[in-house]
């Protein structure tokens, strides 16, 4: 199962997302790969090893884990994914823990998330301000864009908690099966 929730933040915090992340100063980190051989990419790392890794954190993730019900972050980077250099991933699972994994959209293109549930793919189209969210376990993987040179994303890992309905109950969120 997983859930799509569209406009997932207010217009004002999408467009200073966006404004920090697309910044031509933001501190990319290249990758060589994203698993065996699939293509380089690049990233920044938000939160890793039981801390905040970006002077970004506060101001950028704080508010998408609130939106969350993020209870606790596992791991949070922001992907940039090159149409020409990166194409598909390779079928992974972010983890075997019982938690979630939410990538948040940062703009719009024919790229997107390839899921494997029940052994059928559902393919989750790139949608600027739209949160993807589904089990850690779950096999999915990246596909970039044809129609624009660049994908940008913020995959969050993260411990789901429940502080009352706050963002989430003005949301709709969309569950499919």
């Amino acid at each position: 199962m997983y859930k799509t929730i569209e406009n997932f933040l207010d217009n004002k915090l999408m467009e200073e997302t966006k404004n920090v992340v697309l910044d031509m100063e933001f501190p990319w980190r290249y990758r060589k790969e994203m698993h065996d051989n699939d293509g380089m990419y690049f990233t920044h790392s938000f939160f890793n090893d039981m801390e905040p890794r970006s002077l970004h954190f506060n101001s950028v993730i704080r508010p998408i884990l609130k939106t969350l019900n993020g209870f606790t972050p596992i791991q949070i980077r922001a992907n940039m994914f090159i149409n020409g250099v990166f194409t598909r991933g390779k079928w992974h699972q972010d983890s075997y823990l019982d938690s979630k994994t939410a990538i948040f959209y940062l703009n719009t293109c024919d790229g997107g998330t390839e899921l494997k549930i029940n052994n059928k793919i559902k393919f989750i189209k790139a949608q600027e301000n739209k949160m993807l969210i589904f089990d850690t376990p779950t096999l999915h993987r990246a596909v970039t864009s044809s129609d624009q040179p660049i994908r940008y994303v913020i995959n969050l890992n993260y411990y789901e908690g429940d502080f009352g309905k706050g963002e989430r109950a003005r949301k709709k969120i969309n569950v499919h099966k």
